[in-house]
């Protein structure tokens, strides 16, 4: 389970401890197995300026357009922004993403996220490619710079 709130927290900060180790033991081994992190526009941001600066990946990416399993367009736009047919995302550097040896340090990843689905990119920039690696379920898709 969860540490416990301390004494001064409040009544429901203490319940909600509670019910979530209530469910969690409940589950027991039916418990879905994972790599999904949460709800996507709770936890990761467009990549700053600051930020794609210091990545050599981010800074190649930052600017260019890629097909997604073949169909255009993907937009790597500055600050994070990201242009899809199916919508408006976000885009970033992935730190150390789980189960994707080729995002290990040295290497870069970069996670892209759009239409309530959570991605990890390894990218070949000398042969214009990706390969996506979607967070919930591991589904992979091959991306094509234009």
């Amino acid at each position: 389970g969860i540490k416990t709130p301390p004494k001064q927290a409040n009544p429901s900060t203490k319940w909600l401890h509670a019910a979530w180790n209530e469910a969690i033991t409940e589950a027991g081994d039916t418990w879905p197995a994972t790599n999904a992190m949460g709800t996507v526009g709770w936890r990761r941001e467009g990549a700053t300026a600051d930020e794609i600066q210091k990545s050599a990946l981010a800074s190649a990416v930052v600017g260019s357009h890629w097909t997604w399993a073949g169909i255009k367009t993907l937009s790597f736009l500055p600050a994070g922004a990201l242009k899809t047919p199916w919508g408006v995302g976000k885009w970033g550097i992935a730190l150390r993403p789980k189960g994707l040896p080729a995002c290990a340090p040295p290497g870069e990843c970069l996670y892209i996220d759009f239409s309530g689905a959570a991605h990890h990119a390894s990218f070949d920039l000398s042969a214009g490619t990706f390969l996506s690696t979607r967070v919930g379920d591991g589904e992979e898709v091959i991306g094509k710079r234009l």
